[in-house]
């Protein structure tokens, strides 16, 4: 079976979807299954006003050998990189007896970490081994969306998605990095991801990347599936207004050319789109969005593995590499009578656990 969208009106009706409206308890858990291959994560990032970039994440498995184990094995990863480049990383490890998940709206407890919110105001709270922490709140400045039901069905009931529960949002609170606490000013963003397979063997390539320009805020998703699962694109880019209304949305039709890769990444040993160039079309109206990267934030591949790592997931066929960068986007499309051109830094990510992504997003 050729991977899916899930957005027909029996697929809202079999998964207990509203198709006109987001609701509350979609942001909750929603994968109550912990056998092996099954998992989830809440997602939190923010670039703030002194430059420096935070991203935390709150798993209930993370990593392909947590995620082939039957049970939950919570964690939460604190990154934080400031203006100069320096990074701070830290993780907790919960035992899953000390761990709660709400069923009416995120409502997450990993030990003494907690991510809780309404889609309109979240408090998050993260505090690592080494004390790294986060205390922040992120209030929404936009509405939650989903393509679909959010659902990406790959057969035999496998299947992987993405809700995007604030797509901008204004961030305040402290980290404490460094042996020192700072008050903290700036812009955020979280998702929320659920799945019932490893999800590295699904994609031969994505690219995700958010930002904000204060009037617009825009967030790409672009996948490419396994060869195994046909190759088949999910192009999905949407550009909302100040007011959360979506002035464009298009999960179909994409041009991109990659002018320009990378040197080989030391970690992947692979190359990068260090720019990227893309041209969305739908419903008559077009869009223009570049990304450059110009700052490596994080770098994963074969070199990060253990020896044993290495032979098992050469054994599956997979080439694993992950980047996340710090970059400019330069976004030009029209609105109305109005030509919209807007340009700043964005925190965008590379999953790369397959081959050939130049050919395949340039065709």
């Amino acid at each position: 079976m050729e991977a899916r969208l899930m957005d027909t009106p029996e697929d809202y009706k079999k998964l207990g979807i509203n198709p006109d409206q987001i609701e509350i308890w979609e942001d909750s858990r929603r994968n109550r299954d912990s056998s092996a291959g099954n998992w989830e994560w809440w997602y939190f990032d923010s670039i703030l006003d002194d430059g420096t970039k935070a991203v935390l994440q709150f798993f209930t498995k993370a990593g392909m050998k947590n995620i082939q184990k039957n049970g939950d094995v919570p964690s939460v990863t604190i990154k934080i990189t400031t203006a100069d480049g320096k990074l701070y990383e830290d993780e907790a490890l919960p035992d899953k007896t000390e761990c709660t998940y709400g069923t009416d709206k995120c409502d997450v407890h990993l030990g003494e970490c907690s991510f809780v919110g309404d889609f309109h105001e979240y408090q998050i709270f993260a505090k690592g081994k080494k004390g790294v922490t986060a205390d922040l709140k992120l209030v929404s400045c936009a509405k939650p969306y989903r393509p679909g039901t959010a659902y990406f069905d790959f057969g035999n009931g496998e299947f992987y998605t993405w809700l995007c529960s604030v797509p901008q949002g204004e961030v305040t609170g402290t980290l404490t990095f460094g042996g020192k606490t700072v008050h903290v000013h700036g812009t955020g963003y979280h998702d929320h991801q659920w799945g019932n397979r490893f999800y590295l063997h699904e994609w031969n390539n994505w690219l995700w990347a958010r930002q904000s320009f204060g009037d617009y805020s825009v967030l790409t998703f672009d996948f490419i599936t396994s060869k195994e699962a046909g190759y088949k694109r999910f192009p999905i880019l949407f550009i909302q207004n100040r007011d959360g209304e979506i002035v464009f949305e298009n999960r179909e039709n994409v041009k991109c050319v990659i002018p320009e890769m990378t040197p080989v990444d030391p970690a992947s040993k692979k190359e990068y789109p260090k720019v990227i160039c893309y041209e969305f079309e739908a419903e008559g109206k077009k869009v223009s969005y570049q990304l450059e990267g110009l700052e490596t934030l994080e770098a994963r591949g074969f070199k990060n593995k253990p020896l044993i790592g290495n032979i098992i997931i050469k054994k599956i066929g997979m080439n694993l590499s992950y980047m996340r960068f710090h970059g400019k986007g330069t976004l030009s499309f029209r609105n109305g009578d109005e030509m919209v051109e807007r340009s700043g830094s964005l925190i965008y990510e590379f999953m790369y656990p397959g081959d050939n992504c130049k050919k395949l997003m340039e065709k």
